[in-house]
């Protein structure tokens, strides 16, 4: 589906957005920003420290809308954000700077961004045997793989993950997933037989890490980090804008969001007004809710999927079964880093309603909504934090 591109906005004269050339396997969400002030800054660390706007700076105002979170802005003092899109994969990436500085400087910084983001795809692709991941898994079951330092976090991070879910995140769905083959043009349910012969390959306790390098046992096991590969891209592409004098920016890569907005953290700020696309209803907004610097990410059943026999097959498989997760059909979250926002989305989505609140509720840092369909209504569950933060569309509450 073609990325819609985008554009800055004059809230008096809005302009039409338009689509860029070439497609993405991804399906449209809708999330809208705008900037307030607000108190408390996060930093490269994830830590905060104490900081106040001056209260004569003009509000601007931020719309984003993407096939996940994209951005379009608005500026009511006529000054214009600068704005970029590309792909990287098998997703748009949409980064606006707000940043009152030399056009060529925020430039020059949304292009080291961008490289970075390249730089982790390049590293963590299952799709490219040169890859480091695609050298992990063309060696499985023969030796050891010497990886960079990233991709040795990443991993380490997600065989937590993998604890800390009970298995049901676990990044050696890579055969599954490549069975299923949801980005091909006419992807088809796999047979029983295939799915059970596949399924002893995954096994995210079985992956061996020492020093620096990574190892799978058995022939044919294969990583796959597409739910945390886009959230870490995010975090270091922040990282280098933050590094770079950057202070109003936000990133969006494909679900994943990453916003750095000067005196904001979470909560505690209207900086971002952050709505979810209705995951039924197309170009409906199902709620909304106010946020500062940090991060959120959203894991749906409607982001790549395809039907057949009337049923929805989507991406998010389940580890033990190597059937999509039917139990849900969208979750959110928000955190302080990226990384973890994209992780946990998809963890709290396979664990399902009652479980994944129990996560949410017991990780430090972490709220989210989950969100159920009955018939042809859905209905939205959320955590402690979030009571009395969202304003509601046409969802069951």
């Amino acid at each position: 589906m073609p990325a819609p591109i985008l554009q800055a906005v004059a809230s008096r004269f809005p302009l039409p957005l338009k689509k860029p050339s070439g497609s993405i396997q991804v399906s449209p969400q809708l999330v809208r920003a705008s900037r307030a002030e607000g108190r408390g800054v996060l930093d490269e660390l994830g830590t905060t420290r104490s900081s106040r706007l001056r209260r004569s700076r003009p509000v601007a105002c931020v719309v984003i809308i993407a096939t996940l979170l994209t951005i379009v802005s608005c500026n009511r003092d006529g000054a214009s954000p600068v704005l970029r899109q590309t792909t990287a994969m098998n997703s748009y990436v949409n980064i606006s700077v707000y940043d009152e500085l030399p056009r060529d400087l925020v430039e020059r910084s949304i292009d080291s961004a961008i490289a970075e983001i390249q730089r982790i795809e390049d590293i963590a692709t299952d799709y490219s045997d040169s890859s480091e991941v695609g050298r992990i898994n063309t060696a499985s079951g023969d030796h050891p793989v010497l990886v960079s330092e990233d991709l040795l976090g990443v991993i380490r991070k997600s065989l937590a993950y993998g604890d800390s879910s009970g298995g049901m995140f676990d990044i050696t769905v890579g055969p599954l997933e490549k069975t299923w083959d949801f980005l091909a043009e006419h992807p088809r349910v796999p047979s029983p037989d295939t799915i059970a012969a596949l399924l002893p390959l995954v096994n995210y306790r079985a992956v061996k890490v020492q020093d620096k390098s990574v190892y799978l046992p058995r022939r044919g096991m294969a990583l796959d980090l597409g739910a945390i590969g886009k959230g870490f891209a995010v975090e270091r592409a922040c990282a280098v804008l933050r590094r770079l004098g950057m202070n109003r920016f936000i990133v969006d890569l494909g679900g994943s969001l990453g916003i750095e907005w000067e005196g904001t953290h979470g909560f505690d700020s209207t900086a971002v007004t952050v709505s979810i696309r209705h995951p039924r209803n197309e170009g409906e907004f199902l709620a909304s809710f106010k946020y500062g610097s940090g991060a959120v990410a959203t894991s749906g059943d409607y982001q790549r999927y395809f039907m057949a026999g009337g049923k929805r097959y989507h991406h998010i498989l389940n580890p033990r079964t190597g059937y999509p997760i039917d139990s849900v059909v969208s979750v959110t979250v928000v955190t302080d880093n990226a990384t973890e926002a994209d992780a946990y989305s998809t963890i709290v989505f396979a664990l399902g309603k009652t479980k994944g609140m129990e996560y949410i509720r017991k990780t430090p840092g972490l709220e989210g909504i989950i969100v159920t369909q009955s018939g042809d209504s859905v209905r939205v569950d959320r955590s402690p934090a979030f009571e009395g933060k969202l304003a509601f569309g046409t969802a069951s509450q």
